[in-house]
């Protein structure tokens, strides 16, 4: 059983809130670059847990046994790692479905849209209008990601993984975040939110 594989078998809260007490503890006790390695299997990880801690409106789901679409818009090397989770866990009882986008003319709406930092800013802006009407949890990892728009940012700071949320943008979409979720981001954004 691979790592990745191990790492997937917690998918509570717990998993969320174990992974920030984890990456915010003494950066003096890590050695230097051990968050930054493990950066891509923590953002799909958080990708894959976010399902769980996010409502979408009804009628995103067509029926019952649609997959939830998870997309890749950029090349990414969290993109094989979030293959890996889709092969071996769901989101609420659904398959979990990779979609890669290679252009921003293939890009169309998901459940979650990773925008990928190898994306240039205006491609991104691009996509983030495109998709501006859509109920889509859009998530980055480029500086300024969730103040352009995007719902949820993935940054560095000091060595370690954390994630902002633009609660304005999550509600524009018809995204309703769990308190839970909102609890272990940095808000972004509009300064107050409704969480379900």
């Amino acid at each position: 059983m691979s790592a990745v594989s191990r790492l997937v078998r917690v998918t509570t809260i717990g998993m969320l809130v174990c992974l920030l007490v984890c990456l915010t503890a003494d950066s003096s006790r890590a050695q230097p670059g051990s968050v930054i390695n493990r950066e891509n299997t923590l953002k799909a990880l958080f990708l894959y847990n976010f399902g769980s801690y996010v409502e979408w409106p009804a009628g995103v789901f067509a029926s019952e046994n649609e997959p939830f679409e998870i997309g890749v818009f950029g090349q990414t090397p969290v993109e094989p790692v979030l293959r890996e989770i889709a092969a071996n866990k769901k989101i609420n009882g659904r398959r979990i479905v990779i979609r890669r986008f290679a252009s921003i003319e293939a890009l169309r709406p998901c459940p979650i849209v990773f925008i990928s930092d190898d994306v240039d800013s205006t491609t991104q802006e691009i996509a983030l209008q495109s998709l501006a009407g859509d109920h889509v949890l859009v998530v980055g990892e480029s500086a300024g990601f969730a103040q352009r728009g995007g719902v949820v940012n993935f940054v560095v700071e000091s060595n370690k993984l954390r994630f902002q949320i633009n609660v304005g943008a999550a509600r524009r979409r018809g995204l309703k975040i769990s308190a839970k979720l909102l609890s272990l981001a940095r808000i972004v954004g509009a300064a107050s939110a409704t969480a379900e």
